[in-house]
């Protein structure tokens, strides 16, 4: 199983998003929700920034002590990465959840 595939985790047919960032509410196969309830991707959230960060300090320390930018450079080219980066965090986090999710109730369900 690939966590970061775009399918569903139940039927491994169906996709999760549509496009970048337009996501199915339930698989399209299937018809499992992927949205659950309000607040359902608050943990996606938190590793979006994880990930981020994750991404964007080898950048930032790169640039002061590799290439000896000035600490505002640095950041502003931190952020410029995070920015570009955001469409596809926001887009495997929440893959990341939904998976990570139902491979927990399949192991309780045993």
């Amino acid at each position: 199983m690939n966590f970061f595939s775009n399918r569903c985790p139940h039927c491994e047919k169906g996709r999760i998003f549509k496009s970048l960032i337009r996501m199915h509410k339930s698989c399209p196969v299937c018809q499992v929700p992927f949205e659950r309830e309000s607040g359902y991707f608050i943990g996606a959230m938190i590793a979006a920034y994880f990930l981020g960060v994750f991404l964007a300090l080898p950048i930032l320390l790169l640039s002061v002590f590799g290439f000896g930018l000035s600490m505002t450079q640095a950041i502003l080219l931190s952020s410029l990465q995070l920015v570009l980066l955001q469409p596809f965090l926001f887009k495997y986090s929440r893959i990341l959840w939904i998976r990570v999710e139902a491979a927990l109730t399949r192991s309780i369900h045993r």
